[in-house]
């Protein structure tokens, strides 16, 4: 078992399609994955404390990606968080990391970049 077999991942995005082919991928290698659809299913998940990575939708109805960001560290979440997103925005990566993402995704490199976020834990 490598190191992150089993690690508890987090995916967090409104459209069930994208979140299902992120989470099968995360599960594909070696990872359990929490799938919830918008912000406050994540903040409000009992699990929230033993997630070490979260892949999170920049938009998104209710809790976008930004208050999710502001929620999670009012609750000082220990884990990671990518932000992932469809828009190749210079303001939104700005926004992310200075918020307390540790990168922002382009929803067409994301799953390239999988194994590559899950080794860093």
């Amino acid at each position: 078992m490598s190191p992150m077999d089993q690690a508890l991942v987090a995916v967090v995005d409104d459209d069930p399609r994208i979140r299902d082919l992120l989470a099968s991928e995360l599960e594909d290698l070696g990872a359990q994955v929490l799938r919830c659809g918008d912000g406050r299913e994540l903040v409000e998940h009992p699990q929230l404390a033993e997630v070490e990575l979260v892949l999170l939708d920049w938009m998104m109805p209710g809790l976008d990606g930004a208050a999710t960001l502001q929620a999670l560290a009012a609750r000082r979440f220990a884990g990671r968080v990518a932000v992932v997103t469809a828009l190749c925005d210079p303001a939104v990566n700005t926004l992310a990391l200075a918020a307390g993402a540790e990168a922002t995704l382009l929803k067409t490199e994301a799953l390239a970049a999988l194994p590559q976020l899950l080794r860093r834990g």
